[in-house]
Order: C-alpha cells, then structure tokens, then sequence
C-alpha cells in the first residue's frame, strides 16, 4: 500500500442503522447494518425478532444485564446464512497477523471485525463521559468494525451518536498499538469478516419463520414485572440504562418495530400488521415513558405506566393467538420478491 493512501469498502455510507430503538448487541447490531447496505431483505432476518419475554425477563430482571448483551433470537449466523452471507471467524487474533492481514480485506471487499476495550478509544472515552456511564463500565469490551485502512490509521464504523446511526471515524493505529500493548489478552478477541455468497434463500426463511410460530408460546408477564418494580428501580437504580425495566422494554420495543417489518413481506393481514404496528408504538413509547420515569423527571405517574404496560399485554395476546391462527391457514407465508412492498 503506497504512501498513505485510505483503501476503503465500497458503499460505506450505505451502512445505517437497523436498530432505531438501539438495543441490540453491537456486534449483531453491525453485522445487520453492513449486510443492510449490501441487500434490500435484510427484513427477513427479523422473522423471529418477537422471541421469548420470559428469556428477556432471566436477562434483565434474575441475571441484571443490560440490553446490549442479551443474545438476540434473530440476526444469527444461521439467518445470515440464509440471507446469503457467510461470516467467518478467526478468533483472537495478535497485533502483527492483524495488521498484516487486514488490508487484504479490506481491499477483497470485506469488513473486519473485532473486540476491544472501549476506553483505549479516545471517541468511546469522550462519549462515556457525556452520557454519563459507571466507571466500571469504561473498559468493557466493545465490537469494532473496520472499514478502511492505510499506513497510518484506520477507519471504523460506529453508532454512538445522539440517533445511534452510523458514522465514520478515524482512528491512528498508534491508538491500536498502544492499547495492544497495555492489554494484549484483551485485544482482537472474535475477530471476524463476512462476505456475500448467495441469494436469498427465500424457502429457508418460510420454513425457519413456520418452525418458529411452531414453539412460539408467550404470556407476557414481562410487562406486569416492569410494572410491579417501576418505583423500587427509581430508589435503588442510580444510572437509568441500568434499570432492568429500562433495558426490557427498550428490547421489547425493539424487537417488535423489526418484526414489523418482517411482516411487511408476508400475506399476513392488514388487520394483523396494524395490530403490530400499534404494539410496536405503544412498546416505544413505554420505553420512552418508563426511562424518563427512572430518571426522576416530569413524567406520567407510576399507576398510569402500569395501567399501559397492562393494556400493552393484551394486545400482545390477541396480536400473538391471531399471528399463529392467520399462519396455519396461510399454505405460503412469504410474498414473492416481486411484490414485496420494499
């Protein structure tokens, strides 16, 4: 590579955000936003974004974890695979293989990721202190995604800005190498890049989406938890994304604005598209109302978010008894691409 030329992929702002509502792990959140830029069905992924509330709840509530690491039912290898994209992982990786092979990447076509502390960064470190995270939070690991390199620095992809969409920054590699050298087992950890291999496997998805309607089985107590501890979590809670009813709507909310659109691309009906569009909404603004709740500020009153998270339940109920019924009548679920509404 001469001089000091930046090799960059192709496309790089056609990385965007799939993940409006920001809860998902940063490495599936990234892998969504590059295969996003690189096809026009990424929704398909989303066919089993509704998942189990009671895997949110051991999460949340019995693990206290907060959304970025709960391990999302949707976005996984084996989706991927069916989208038509192979990920392949090298592992941990040193400092000398990784710099003498990221180029060769990079100029294939193919980003790189990797695991690293967030506080080497000095953007990470910048934007821990604005929103104000734990000090014991500062050297968590982070997933970096590589998108250009060239002798002296390198570019990565990330979505810490207000909008949590994607945006580009510049990083020297003396950054890497230093933070390399003071933690050298804790840098380049699951490295990995992913590539384009085929079509869609548009018959993959219906029969992946019909085995999970198959053992889709939920009451959604979830929402009576989040209410039943909305004022011990303001008394005891000091940072808001913390809070264990923060971080399980955030992710109910998510995961029902992408399996709206999911829904997009099936013979579902209107009624039931509605029916979802409205849960997606109602779970948003919940969201919403419940961290400002936490963060003690002018808010709806705690009977109120209860008598929400409850209404919030049963349109859960009818919405998923109504979704199976509609599917077993239905002999093909997917509409074909042509008459897709994307």
């Amino acid at each position: 590579m001469p001089g000091d030329r930046m090799i960059t992929l192709p496309g790089v702002d056609r990385i965007r955000t799939q993940d409006p509502n920001n809860h998902l792990h940063c490495r599936t959140g990234q892998l969504l936003a590059y295969v996003g830029g690189q096809t026009p069905w990424t929704d398909l992924l989303m066919y089993g974004a509704l998942g189990s509330t009671s895997a949110i709840y051991r999460h949340c509530y019995l693990l206290g974890r907060d959304r970025w690491a709960f391990d999302t039912p949707y976005g996984t290898g084996a989706d991927l695979r069916l989208l038509g994209f192979e990920v392949f992982e090298a592992g941990t990786v040193d400092l000398a293989r990784f710099e003498s092979g990221l180029a060769g990447f990079i100029a294939a076509g193919q980003p790189v990721f990797f695991y690293a502390p967030r506080h080497h960064f000095p953007y990470w470190v910048e934007f821990m202190d604005r929103v104000g995270t734990v000090p014991e939070e500062y050297a968590f690991l982070h997933s970096y995604l590589v998108c250009g390199t060239s002798d002296t620095d390198v570019l990565l992809v990330d979505n810490i800005a207000d909008d949590h969409e994607f945006f580009t920054e510049t990083v020297g590699w003396d950054v890497l190498r230093e933070g390399y050298a003071r933690e050298p087992d804790r840098w380049f950890t699951g490295c990995a890049t992913v590539r384009k291999v085929a079509d869609p496997d548009r018959d993959g998805f219906e029969a992946a989406y019909r085995a999970f309607l198959a053992t889709f089985r939920d009451d959604f107590e979830l929402y009576d938890a989040v209410g039943d501890n909305l004022v011990t979590e303001r008394a005891t809670v000091a940072a808001t994304y913390r809070a264990p009813g923060v971080n399980s709507l955030a992710l109910l909310a998510g995961s029902r604005t992408l399996f709206c659109r999911f829904l997009a691309h099936t013979a579902h009906s209107e009624r039931l598209r509605a029916a979802y569009a409205r849960i997606a909404q109602l779970a948003t603004a919940l969201s919403d109302r419940v961290s400002a709740f936490q963060e003690g500020l002018p808010a709806l009153p705690a009977d109120r978010l209860r008598r929400g998270l409850a209404h919030l339940r049963t349109r859960e109920q009818q919405a998923a008894r109504l979704l199976v019924d509609e599917a077993a009548d239905l002999p093909q679920i997917l509409l074909p691409a042509t008459v897709s509404s994307r």
